[in-house]
This record gives C-alpha cells, structure tokens and sequence, in this order.
C-alpha cells in the first residue's frame, strides 16, 4: 500500500479507508470512512427579514407576589447580599425583586407540583433572581458554580414559555434552545427538563 504524502491524496491511494480506489466508495481524494458525505444544510438560505412576517408573541409572563411587591429596597439588598446575589441592568432599568420562596413564584400548578415532588424547599440564588428576570421576558446572563441550580434557574422559564406559546408548525425552529458543552451535561439538562414535560 501507498500513502499520499504532498497532503493532497486524503489518505491511501488503493487502500480501504478513501482515497482514489475505495472500496468504501466516495474515493475524491477526501480522505475517511465513506468518502465524501452529503451536507444536509447545502441548501439552505438565510432568510430575508425583510419579507418575513413575523408573528407577535408573548415573553413577558412575570407578576410579582403580593409579599415581594411589599419587601422594601433594604430587605431585597439584604437579601441579596446575603446570598451573595449581585444584579446589574444594561439599560439602567429596574431589575425585579428576587423570589425568595417558591409560592412567590407564581409558576402554574404543574410545576409546583414537581417542585414539592422533588423536594425542593426553597430557590436558590440563581433560580431565585433569575426567575423573575427571565419570566419578565429580559435577557440575562446567570453566572453560578456547579450544583447552584442554573437549569433550574432557565428551564422552568423556559417550560412556561414554552407551554403559552401556539403550537408549531411544519417549519417552524424551536421556542427554546439550550446550548450545552458536552453530551454529559446536555443529557443532565434532559434529564431535568424532563420532569416539567
């Protein structure tokens, strides 16, 4: 057998594995099991947003709890200093009160029957700011050490807006994405979403 060595053969010359004269098929030089394969996204064309009519929907699905609407400033910094919470709002605008118990959260039925089922006995910081925050339709950028609850702290939002969105149609993208490093941690996220399906 013989190898290409000026970078431009993609592996043996006759042998199995691509290659001119796989017996894998493809061949073309391209180098690996099969030779070359179909690229399923070839066709696809950025939409022109200008002649998309987009659909309105609702993001916003935050009512602040009776009892956070009566905390003062000092109780919620209090809080949040006791916690180790800090908030900062691009656009200078007031960042909602953190939830300190889950009754505040005003989640439906569903999910408080879950959070009581796992036993779950209050939120934690990051669910607890995060919340109201992504509830509020806001962006937000959570930053918390493992075993803090971020899924949580964005898969319950998401599972609420989810649930309050029209169905899909044929075509349609996803209403929430979740963007994971490893397939360890995309399966623990399953996992947990899982059980507000």
């Amino acid at each position: 057998m013989s190898y290409a060595r000026n970078g431009t053969g993609g592996g043996r010359s006759n042998g199995s594995y691509g290659g001119q004269r796989s017996s894998y098929g493809g061949g073309g030089g391209r180098g690996g099991m099969g030779g070359a394969k179909k690229n399923p996204g070839a066709n696809l064309q950025a939409p022109n947003w200008d002649r998309v009519q987009l659909r309105p929907f609702k993001k916003e699905f935050y009512v602040p709890h009776p009892t956070i609407e009566r905390r003062s400033y000092e109780e919620v910094d209090k809080y949040r200093t006791g916690k180790d919470i800090t908030v900062m709002s691009s656009d200078r605008s007031p960042v909602p009160y953190p939830i300190q118990h889950f009754k505040e959260a005003n989640f439906p039925d569903y999910v408080m029957t879950v959070i009581r089922n796992e036993g779950f006995t209050e939120p934690t910081p990051i669910q607890a700011q995060g919340w109201p925050i992504a509830m509020s339709g806001k962006d937000m950028v959570g930053v918390a050490q493992t075993g803090s609850g971020k899924t949580l702290g964005y898969t319950l939002p998401a599972v609420v807006h989810i649930n309050n969105q029209e169905p899909l149609k044929k075509g349609d993208g996803p209403i929430a994405l979740v963007l994971a490093p490893t397939r360890e941690l995309a399966q623990q996220i399953q996992k947990v979403a899982g059980l507000f399906n």
